[in-house]
């Protein structure tokens, strides 16, 4: 009798939705979709979260690295919304803030992420607004020069043509002409060292990682820091002002804190709507705790790349908090982005 008790115990154990869900993954794959082009800091952290995700999902499932760049993540965004499977073996670096495409209702904007799923995020990260020392030393001299500085940029929701409408917006003048196309940060960059375009913006790591040996020559000048999350300059460049010491009244002050989640640039990661709870909470569990792996963090550390995590839970709470910004928000997200109207 006691042996029948046992045998029952055992399969009531392991036939609860949490036990079939963490077998669902033996012999599977999760495909990590990557809404830019190779080489970028999304592309960095992408296949350096793949190479160490596995062993903390049950089944240890094969992680298969997708580059899909287009539209400054809209393509990427709009297929893991619409076309992904929704049953866990699909995961996206979300390109960050392509969901305020979502908040000023552009028609490019076939997705909602009320109803996706957030992993979490890698890091929040500080990022530099720069310029060529042979064409200005700074934003005085781009404002006598007579002409615009030209600005080499993916898309109007990446680093250099936010930070740079925010330059504009703050302090009140237009100082660039934004040159638009280019497939991520590794080649908006060389643009810049090659001397197409006079400027542009990256994260710090990214940055300091494609451009950082003009940034030390001073063959670069940076101009404007976005500043930690507590609004200090970030170490690395603590002689650089931040959009908020830029911002001189207190109407320009209030625009800084207001876009904080555009200033800045995350590494975050998503699961399509409708995938089982149960299997979302898996891979956030698995996300977190890569994020504390010794071997994660030093390898992150020989790259050069910060690790800032946070929960999929706390990303959830950041894009509610954002998809119901209030009016004045939302229109300085429609001047920046310039969306396309439904």
């Amino acid at each position: 009798m006691k042996a029948i008790f046992t045998l029952v115990a055992l399969l009531v154990l392991f036939n609860t939705p949490q036990a079939l869900e963490a077998a669902f993954y033996d012999g599977k794959s999760i495909r990590l979709i990557v809404s830019s082009t190779p080489g970028g800091g999304n592309d960095t952290y992408s296949r350096l979260l793949a190479r160490h995700i596995s062993k903390y999902i049950p089944g240890n499932p094969t992680i298969i690295v997708q580059n899909m760049p287009g539209a400054g993540g809209l393509l990427a965004a709009d297929y893991i919304y619409r076309k992904a499977a929704r049953d866990g073996t699909v995961m996206e670096q979300i390109n960050w803030g392509v969901w305020n495409y979502q908040v000023i209702k552009d028609k490019r904007a076939r997705f909602d992420f009320n109803k996706m799923n957030a992993v979490g995020v890698v890091i929040i990260e500080n990022a530099m607004f720069y310029v060529r020392s042979d064409r200005f030393k700074s934003l005085d001299d781009i404002k006598k020069s007579g002409r615009l500085a030209t600005v080499g940029a993916s898309s109007r929701q990446g680093s250099p043509n936010v930070l740079g409408k925010l330059i504009e917006k703050i302090t009140g003048q237009k100082l660039f002409n934004y040159v638009y196309g280019y497939p991520g940060a590794r080649q908006y960059n060389l643009a810049v060292r090659q001397g197409e375009v006079d400027a542009s913006a990256s994260t710090f790591g990214s940055g300091m990682d494609q451009v950082g040996d003009m940034i030390r020559s001073g063959e670069l000048v940076v101009l404007v820091q976005a500043g930690n999350e507590d609004g200090t300059r970030g170490a690395e460049f603590s002689n650089v002002q931040t959009l908020f010491e830029l911002a001189k009244t207190p109407e320009a002050k209030k625009i800084v804190k207001s876009t904080f989640l555009l200033s800045h640039y995350g590494r975050p990661y998503a699961l399509p709507p409708d995938v089982p709870k149960e299997r979302v909470q898996i891979l956030r569990n698995a996300f977190w705790k890569t994020m504390s792996d010794p071997k994660f963090r030093e390898e992150a550390k020989r790259l050069n790349r910060k690790v800032d995590p946070l929960r999929g839970e706390d990303l959830q709470r950041m894009w509610a908090d954002t998809l119901n910004a209030p009016p004045d928000q939302v229109a300085i997200v429609q001047e920046i982005f310039g969306g396309k109207k439904k």
